[in-house]
């Protein structure tokens, strides 16, 4: 069992987070399926969706900026602890009313966050310093297998759920599992002990929080590129399944099913891979992988094949996840590691923020393939970016 652990980088903060995701993904397991669906259900129409998933990007953005100065602040547990705790009040306003103020609200909440579909930088900078060099991918990794792997098993019960007794269950569902796996953070070991504060202006520290570092131009212009592109693409994908395409829950449970339990499969060899190629070439192929999805959809109609298409989609993440978080902890010293993840994610929110409204646009005006189209661009001029990344070799130590 002590080899098992080793080998999964599970020991320590690992094993803690490990334990806090298998809980809570019980029930988001099922959320991230039918979250779309159940919005257009309360009577919202396809563009107030686009305005709620907006709301999500904007809020995503500003999260990523604070959680990620406050982490190199003040620490990384307080701010695993109070995204976690934002995710509980988000779910308590989708549960106390239908009305469109309250999805904003949720939508408000949930983004902010910045851990729906996505890594907080504070909580990515905790698992990256339980570990030692070698075993960063793994352990980023380890843990998006274990959330992966639950997210199979949830997510095909979540569409015949939602089918059979409607929508209400999953959402307490998803209340109570967050709320036991948040009780578990307290166990957590902090990994940064900030120093003392810079006596820069406070316009400079604005500014620095805010714009590019210019060494990091590419790194951000990457993120913007597809963070726009993904979001035209996918952020009203699974109601434009619905509305255009008939898909059921069920067929939704079972593109989210093959979804995880490819990411679930994937996620562990490809940390491991980038531990020994490098990162650029992972990032390389994550958008290979990410344009045979697209094309996968563009080219084919049937459950059956976007069943299928949705596992390629999880190659993508599986090499890009593990291989982006080490490459900026390997380039970036530890008292700006925080906020630059932040930073960065927080600009492929800002290229994100039009994207809805856009692909609401191109959906109604152009049909279901349109933002499709928009993404296979973007994919190919973030191809041409990822060449020109400086790659530091896997276990590389971060520049002071």
């Amino acid at each position: 069992m002590g080899s098992i652990s080793r080998f999964l980088a599970l020991e320590g903060n690992i094993r803690v987070l490990a334990a806090q995701t298998l809980i809570s993904q019980v029930g988001f397991g099922m959320f991230y399926v039918i979250w779309q669906p159940y919005l257009l259900s309360t009577g919202i129409t396809l563009s107030q969706l686009g305005l709620v998933q907006t709301m999500i990007n904007v809020s995503t953005g500003l999260g990523l900026f604070l959680w990620g100065y406050i982490s190199d602040r003040y620490g990384r547990k307080p701010v695993v602890v109070a995204a976690d705790a934002c995710r509980i009040m988000a779910m308590i306003a989708l549960i106390a009313s239908k009305s469109f103020p309250a999805l904003i609200a949720f939508a408000f909440l949930i983004g902010f966050t910045a851990m729906f579909q996505m890594g907080n930088p504070g909580r990515n900078a905790l698992i990256a310093e339980s570990v030692d060099s070698t075993r960063r991918a793994t352990a980023l990794s380890t843990l998006l297998a274990l959330s992966q792997g639950m997210s199979t098993l949830m997510a095909s019960a979540g569409g015949y759920i939602a089918l059979t007794m409607g929508y209400t269950p999953i959402l307490y569902a998803t209340l109570v599992s967050d709320i036991l796996g948040f009780t578990l953070l307290f166990f957590i070991k902090e990994t940064h002990k900030p120093g003392v504060g810079s006596a820069s202006s406070p316009i400079e520290k604005l500014r620095r929080a805010l714009l590019p570092e210019p060494g990091n131009l590419n790194l951000y212009a990457i993120m913007l590129v597809q963070g726009f592109g993904y979001a035209v693409a996918y952020s009203l994908f699974y109601g434009a399944l619905t509305d255009y395409r008939g898909f059921t829950t069920l067929d939704l449970g079972l593109m989210s099913t093959s979804f995880n339990l490819v990411w679930a499969l994937g996620s562990i060899p490809l940390g491991k891979l980038s531990d020994r190629l490098g990162r650029r070439r992972m990032l390389f192929g994550s958008l290979v992988m990410g344009m045979v999805t697209i094309l996968g959809f563009i080219l084919f109609r049937s459950p059956a094949a976007y069943i299928l298409f949705n596992g390629v989609s999880a190659i993508d993440i599986c090499f890009w996840m593990p291989s982006w978080t080490s490459l900026l902890v390997e380039i970036v010293p530890q008292d700006k590691r925080s906020t630059i993840m932040g930073k960065l994610d927080a600009y492929g929110r800002i290229g994100a923020v039009p994207a809805p409204w856009l692909a609401g646009v191109l959906l109604e005006g152009y049909g279901f393939n349109a933002p499709l189209y928009v993404q296979v661009a973007t994919l190919t001029l973030g191809m041409a970016l990822i060449l020109r990344i400086r790659d530091p070799g896997a276990g590389s130590a971060p520049r002071g």
